[in-house]
């Protein structure tokens, strides 16, 4: 009986010393960190992270006018100018000189997805910019708030009237959506880069930062000691754009 139950012991205590010595081959396995590959890839994320959080965006949004008489002499002169948007079938329209909302009343920007893989983009407004949307939409019932946008990638800066959406009704919910002259890709960033001017205006909340795990094992790297590792530097990109937005130059 004795001799049993030390077997089974003997047993019981030999299969938990296999599963202490599994958990403890994992825990090194876990120490030594990520392959050179996943390593690769993280700082890869990691500065196209980087990248990202620089990349910014201006937008502008004016009114139609209908009613001007006036010869194209004396555009600019009084208070009206040509804006022309659509590069397939483009359209030629006389705007007010002024704008009456930028970057500086952007809340946040989204991307919204529709049927067939077609997109929009929505942009929110803070309370001030919601109130002039509001009054401009009542205003301009009937014709089109014309957007132009600016936006940089990398070292390229764009400049380019992307809509014109008819107003049919009032918008009093802060919020305008269009469909844009951009493809996926441009309009990705452009949303990105107005959230990222929003965040830096304190318009937007910041998101948290995400907590950087250090790794266990420096010796597993192929650095050598003492030795500074290089870092992907970043284009010297006009992430802040610096110069003032005028979408009447050049026309």
């Amino acid at each position: 009986m004795f001799l049993l139950l030390g077997g089974k012991m003997r047993e019981r205590r030999g299969g938990f010393n296999l599963f202490l010595g599994l958990a403890a081959l994992t825990l090194c396995w876990g120490a030594h960190g990520a392959t050179p590959e996943e390593k690769k890839r993280e700082k890869e994320l990691e500065h196209q992270k980087k990248v990202e959080s620089k990349q910014m965006a201006q937008i502008r949004i004016y009114r139609e006018v209908t009613d001007f008489s006036g010869r194209a002499s004396e555009l600019g002169t009084l208070g009206v100018n040509k804006a022309t948007v659509g590069r397939t079938d483009p359209v030629e329209m006389t705007v007010q000189r002024d704008a009456v909302l930028d970057e500086r009343d952007v809340k946040r920007a989204t991307l919204v997805e529709q049927r067939d893989q077609a997109f929009s983009i929505a942009v929110e407004f803070v309370q001030r910019g919601s109130m002039v949307l509001h009054m401009n939409s009542v205003a301009a019932k009937g014709q089109r708030l014309v957007i132009a946008a600016r936006w940089s990638d990398g070292t390229n800066v764009f400049n380019r009237w992307i809509a014109a959406p008819l107003q049919r009704r009032a918008l009093d919910q802060g919020v305008i959506v269009f469909t844009p002259d951009m493809s996926r890709e441009e309009s990705v960033i452009f949303v990105r880069g107005l959230n990222n001017v929003a965040i830096k205006l304190k318009n937007q909340a910041k998101p948290p930062k995400e907590k950087k795990t250090k790794p266990a094992d420096a010796a597993s790297t192929n650095a050598v000691p003492g030795s500074k590792t290089s870092k992907p530097k970043d284009p010297k990109a006009d992430t802040k754009l610096k110069k003032e937005f005028d979408p009447f130059q050049g026309q």
